[in-house]
């Protein structure tokens, strides 16, 4: 199993911008640093609490503080820019990372980024419009390059190619290996997209047997074409905080920047969606409140010593019948006082945590 980072990116809305520029890129260069395989960066216009509105100009200025790290769009909205600007854009990236990128796309799922652009997500305008921009932009990476389309939303012409001009754009490396859709419900639309493409699937942190379900619709959609798909490219995103001590790493979290975000963000997301239940661990109170501490206490959240936090990836990794690639995600912890601790917690999850980890899969 490898290791890395998701920058949704969780952050404080009182950081200034330039701040939280500035942590992300640093957290994605000691995430190289200490060998982490790959860090996703994360698309938001409308939320403070998510503040980055472009991933690739985060993964630019990462690009030259690391070597080897893989760096993708976590994700990269589809309905938001004009699919050949955008398929361009990805080349150019491509390139300045020597191969090194990762192309996340989705449809988006907040609602009043939608509401910016015109479109209405109850009557799936995002996604059929994001369908579109996919499409187009498979086209440009072709080796034809783009061509006619005439959609509903889009419409591209191929130019009248001469000796000086035509479209010179092709990706560093073959791209579609390098693509992922992410999933976060049961039956998710993405995740069989994924499946169906041969693309990356990326599944968010709900407990982990609401993480099980999402492999069968990652193999329905690959029987639409006939593909087998395989477990070591699945991703899963999940919270993980390391401490030399149990109570130090619970009382980083829930007095924390993370207890902070779920408590104040995301659990009123997940209420109004209706689905706090999904983060509930078999066995948990089922009454009780979903709030940080709960996460931590009753095992949703990863939370603790070394070897308390190896043992429960390794449970993640059992109930969902294995997966590739942990995505630790990231909270801004960029304050004095709290930075070290975050970055002690990053360092004992790539050198303790996961060589365990390994050794009891491969046991």
């Amino acid at each position: 199993m490898e290791l890395g980072i998701f920058l949704m990116p969780a952050s404080d809305p009182s950081r200034p911008l330039a701040e939280v520029i500035d942590w992300n890129i640093e957290v994605i260069a000691r995430a190289d640093a200490l060998g982490y395989a790959e860090a996703w960066v994360g698309q938001h216009i409308t939320t403070p609490w998510e503040p980055l509105p472009s991933p690739q100009q985060i993964i630019a200025g990462a690009i030259g503080r690391t070597e080897k790290i893989r760096l993708g769009t976590g994700v990269e909205v589809l309905y938001q820019q004009h699919p050949l600007r955008l398929a361009a854009e990805l080349i150019q990236l491509d390139h300045m990372s020597r191969g090194r990128l990762m192309f996340g796309f989705g449809a988006g799922g907040t609602v009043t980024d939608g509401q910016l652009y015109g479109l209405d997500f109850a009557k799936g305008e995002n996604q059929a419009r994001s369908r579109e921009a996919l499409e187009i932009i498979l086209q440009a990476w072709s080796p034809d390059g783009p061509g006619d389309f005439d959609g509903q939303f889009w419409t591209t012409r191929r130019p009248k190619y001469s000796d000086n001009y035509y479209w010179h754009l092709k990706p560093y490396a073959p791209a579609e290996p390098r693509i992922a859709f992410a999933g976060f419900m049961p039956k998710s639309g993405s995740l069989m997209i994924a499946g169906e493409k041969g693309y990356i699937p990326m599944s968010f942190n709900v407990a982990p047997q609401h993480v099980s379900v999402h492999w069968p619709s990652i193999e329905e959609g690959a029987a639409r074409s006939g593909r087998t798909p395989s477990r070591s490219n699945w991703r899963q995103i999940r919270e993980v905080y390391v401490a030399d001590s149990a109570a130090e790493a619970r009382r980083a979290v829930v007095d924390g920047f993370a207890g902070t975000f779920w408590n104040t963000y995301f659990s009123v997301i997940a209420e109004r969606l209706g689905i706090a239940d999904m983060f509930r661990r078999d066995g948990a109170p089922p009454g009780a409140k979903v709030d940080a501490a709960y996460l931590v206490d009753h095992g949703t959240w990863f939370v603790g010593t070394p070897d308390t936090v190896a043992d429960q990836i390794v449970d993640q990794y059992r109930q969902t019948g294995g997966f590739g690639v942990l995505l630790q995600i990231g909270f801004d912890y960029a304050d004095a006082g709290a930075r070290e601790g975050w970055f002690h917690s990053m360092e004992l999850l790539a050198t303790e945590v996961m060589p365990r980890v390994n050794r009891l899969i491969g046991a």
